[in-house]
């Protein structure tokens, strides 16, 4: 009788994947209407442009410094660690009273996508064979589109049947319920693939 094949995504694979449909559901909220709301707290077409730019610098400093700390500390922790930051920009989306307040929060969620992007992939490939890592990553990137395809409609409809801040904190809402799993397959041994925890430091970087 043959032995039952193995799934393609494993358990750890599953819950990295929930973590990544919570937090990207939210994403896809937030992002396709926070033009629309930074024009409701009154910025203009050409102040719109300036949060996006600004807030931009983010993932342009730290897309290296994310990847080589993924590499140092391991893949789970440096999302967890992230994840936990942008969390705070969510936040920040609730609470920013004026569109310059939005750069800040805008900012902190952009440290997500910096160091989560780098993280992801490396991640994926660590926990794939060979013989079916370009069908696990299939699977990922349908899965981005699936979430493409409910964030925006989720977050249009809570706009529009409620309010900017009702549908923000309902991004807030699922943004925290990643973040949750994914520090806590960061703290919890059976899915530590990391080893120990390498040197952070300036040398290490340089190598």
């Amino acid at each position: 009788m043959p032995s039952p094949r193995a799934p393609l995504l494993n358990t750890t694979l599953r819950w990295f994947m929930l973590g990544m449909i919570l937090a990207n559901i939210a994403r896809n909220m937030v992002f396709t209407l926070l033009a629309v709301y930074l024009a409701e707290l009154g910025a203009n077409a050409a102040q719109i442009g300036l949060v996006f730019s600004a807030a931009s610098i983010v993932p342009l400093a730290l897309q290296i410094f994310g990847g080589w700390l993924s590499d140092t500390i391991g893949r789970l922790r440096m999302i967890a660690i992230a994840s936990v930051c942008a969390s705070f920009g969510y936040l920040g989306f609730v609470l920013a009273p004026t569109w310059q307040w939005m750069m800040l929060a805008l900012a902190l969620e952009y440290i997500s996508g910096s160091v989560v992007g780098p993280s992801f992939s490396a991640f994926i490939a660590e926990q794939s064979s060979q013989e079916s890592r370009a069908r696990v990553f299939s699977i990922a990137q349908s899965l981005y589109m699936i979430v493409g395809v409910v964030g925006p409609p989720l977050g249009g409809f809570l706009a529009q049947q409620y309010n900017f801040k009702v549908m923000l904190t309902a991004a807030f809402g699922l943004y925290t319920c990643a973040s949750l799993l994914r520090v806590w397959m960061a703290r919890a041994s059976q899915f530590n693939t990391a080893g120990a925890i390498g040197a952070v430091t300036l040398v290490s970087f340089r190598n």
